[in-house]
């Protein structure tokens, strides 16, 4: 009994020495815990305060509560880990979480940076010497800076002096641009100047159908001040900015007109050929240009600029992929619309030249149907069978090249007094311009040399209303 007493003392006294080091083990771990995790926590503080963003350093804290090891000794998660893990991440996350907040600072302040640069480099011209150096020591003041909070001072400072400088650079060029303007007011006459280029700008708006805006009130308030003596600063540089617009329209206007005409003369190619999408051409060749008839502003106008070069554009394509394949005949061949004024000239079914012409006037018109060439002489005189005072009476002409196609005196010849342009639909009811035949069929100078080389006796001539 002696024995097992003694053992049993022994285990007892073993037992609480076994407790008292788990005691003493877990009392070191957990102190050793939350001296690491204050040293932590002090420097989430620091950096909240160095400017990394709260939400950087939140998500940590929040890992800290949730995953931190129990604090009892016995508990067997104690036993499993000392959260030395746990704390190395949370290390490292803080880490990259105060480089990415140094990061994404350094990067805002490179792009003012940048910014400035290319404000010096763009209106330097605007800038004094010291202006112009401004940014010299930026990169030295970035690269010396320690903490986020630092950067975004900079940052901020050099936004401020970076709208400062654009501030000072548009009142400079506001300024240059007044002068400009005041220069040119008086190269163009002053207020008195002004107001003679708006009555002229108004007389030609009227002739030309267009709206001329603002310039007929402002050129009456002008003359207003002007004969009271009161300060026409404001008024002289509004009439002034209104002529300039009117100029615009006028340029427009006449760009457009230039246009209208060739390309009316193509399209009326295209549907004379007959090619697969001609209608859908005239169509928008007709809705174009009777846009243009009706526009008054520039920007009723401008936009049929974009659509007159898109039509053009659309057409030559048309026409170079349908040169070939016409159903005309074998051979060469002349065809003639009477409708659209255009002369096409065919060589076994593929186009080789085109050109507008004029046909017979009214009661005179030239005869519709096939017909061949019989008859060619280079040069030949033509002697009016009307007697002078009948209304269709010419007097004795001689033309280069002449090629009858039809009994009585119908011929395709050139015509010497037809202006170049005046060629093309409605030219065979310019009777007054003597542009309209007597039944033959007008052709340009140019083109008739060449078309009467190229065509021999016998070449069939297709006449169509």
């Amino acid at each position: 009994m002696r024995a097992l007493r003694v053992t049993a003392a022994v285990l007892a006294a073993s037992l609480a020495a076994g407790l008292t080091a788990g005691v003493l083990v877990g009392v070191q771990r957990d102190s050793s815990f939350d001296s690491q995790v204050a040293q932590l926590e002090a420097t989430w503080s620091h950096d909240l305060s160095a400017g990394v963003p709260a939400a950087r350093i939140t998500p940590l804290e929040a890992q800290l509560r949730g995953q931190r090891p129990p604090d009892a000794w016995w508990s067997p998660a104690w036993w499993g880990g000392d959260g030395s893990d746990l704390l190395s991440r949370l290390r490292s996350a803080t880490t990259a979480a105060y480089e990415a907040a140094m990061s994404q600072q350094r990067a805002r302040a490179e792009q003012v940076l940048d910014a400035m640069n290319q404000e010096l480099s763009t209106d330097s011209k605007w800038l004094t010497a010291s202006e112009s150096g401004m940014a010299s020591g930026w990169v030295a003041q970035l690269q010396g800076a320690t903490t986020p909070n630092q950067i975004a001072s900079l940052t901020a400072s050099w936004q401020n002096q970076l709208d400062t400088t654009r501030t000072e650079v548009l009142s400079a060029q506001e300024q240059a641009q007044q002068a400009e303007l005041q220069a040119e007011i008086a190269a163009a006459g002053g207020p008195a100047g002004l107001i003679q280029q708006a009555q002229s700008g108004v007389t030609k708006a009227q002739k030309d159908d267009l709206d001329p805006g603002e310039v007929s009130g402002l050129a009456s308030q002008l003359q207003q001040e002007v004969a009271s003596g009161t300060d026409t600063t404001q008024t002289s540089d509004q009439l002034y900015a209104a002529l300039q617009q009117l100029n615009q329209l006028f340029t427009l206007n006449s760009q457009l007109n230039s246009e209208m005409r060739p390309l009316e003369l193509l399209v009326d190619q295209a549907a004379a050929e007959g090619i697969p999408n001609s209608t859908a051409l005239l169509t928008q060749y007709q809705s174009i240009d009777q846009d243009f008839i009706a526009g008054t502003t520039y920007e009723q106008l401008e936009p049929l600029q974009s659509g007159a070069t898109s039509l053009q554009a659309s057409t030559q394509a048309a026409l170079s992929s349908n040169q070939c394949g016409h159903d005309v005949g074998s051979g060469k061949v002349i065809t003639i619309s009477l409708s659209l004024e255009e002369m096409v000239i065919y060589d076994n079914g593929c186009v080789v030249n085109a050109t507008p012409v004029t046909t017979g006037r009214g009661g005179l018109r030239t005869p519709t149907g096939d017909f061949r060439i019989f008859y060619k002489m280079s040069p030949f005189t033509f002697v009016s069978p009307w007697p002078p005072g009948n209304p269709d009476w010419y007097p004795t002409t001689t033309v280069n090249w002449v090629m009858e196609f039809a009994v009585g005196g119908y011929f395709i010849h050139d015509a010497y007094w037809e202006a170049q342009n005046a060629f093309g639909p409605g030219s065979q009811n310019e009777v007054a311009q003597d542009y309209a035949s007597h039944g033959c069929v007008h052709t340009p100078t140019a083109f008739m040399q060449w078309l009467y080389g190229w065509t021999p006796l016998g070449t069939p001539v297709i006449i169509t209303s």
